[in-house]
């Protein structure tokens, strides 16, 4: 999910105008950078604890 997220934000930097990524305050693309990253981690979480109950 994040590398897809990279690949989109390079895409539309390149294509539009120059976009940063800005954490104080958080801009859209940082917001969706730590959306992905919340999903990569809580993906990686839920699938470790359903190997344990089986």
């Amino acid at each position: 999910m994040t590398f897809i997220w990279f690949i989109v934000w390079f895409i539309a930097n390149l294509i539009g105008t120059n976009e940063p990524l800005l954490f104080d305050p958080v801009n859209g693309w940082a917001g969706t950078l730590i959306l992905a990253v919340s999903l990569d981690l809580a993906g990686a979480h839920a699938s470790n604890t359903a190997k344990r109950r089986r």
